[in-house]
């Protein structure tokens, strides 16, 4: 590959795109626990210098745009609910990710911070006829008791 004339790397790219993908997918099998360990440092480093590199993550997905709301907003917000999921109440420090905002889909309002995991399962909650669910759930119930 050559070296540092973006041109020619960009061109080189172009014409060993498969090669090169292929390359990838043996590099990501080859090395899955390395990829891992890597990824879980990463999240460990964000955790342990929370204000100053998640002030660059929501710059850079600008929560302002997004939400309507500032990054001290957001602050408040993971003050206020002490670190913790609004409806699992689990830390964020026992968590993968960060916690997210969780906003109304269809004003864009922000309403309060979730994990991942529940922001998911509200999004599916809130977007789909969630009656036939609990009907569900509720027979089974029924005849585990």
């Amino acid at each position: 590959m050559p070296h540092k004339d973006p041109l020619r790397i960009k061109e080189y790219r172009e014409k060993n795109k498969e090669k090169l993908r292929l390359n990838a997918i043996k590099y990501r099998k080859e090395n899955k626990d390395e990829i891992k360990n890597r990824r879980q440092n990463k999240l460990t480093y964000l955790k342990e210098n929370f204000p100053e590199v998640l002030k660059i993550k929501y710059k850079r997905n600008s929560l302002k745009k997004r939400y309507g709301i500032t990054f001290e907003q957001y602050i408040e917000m993971f003050k206020k609910q002490e670190g913790r999921c609004a409806i699992c109440k689990t830390h964020e420090k026992e968590l993968n990710k960060i916690l997210f905002v969780d906003h109304d889909h269809k004003t864009n309002k922000a309403r309060e911070l979730l994990c991942h995991k529940c922001n998911v399962a509200l999004s599916y909650f809130e977007n789909y006829d969630s009656e036939p669910f609990i009907k569900y759930l509720k027979k089974h119930r029924e005849k585990l008791n």
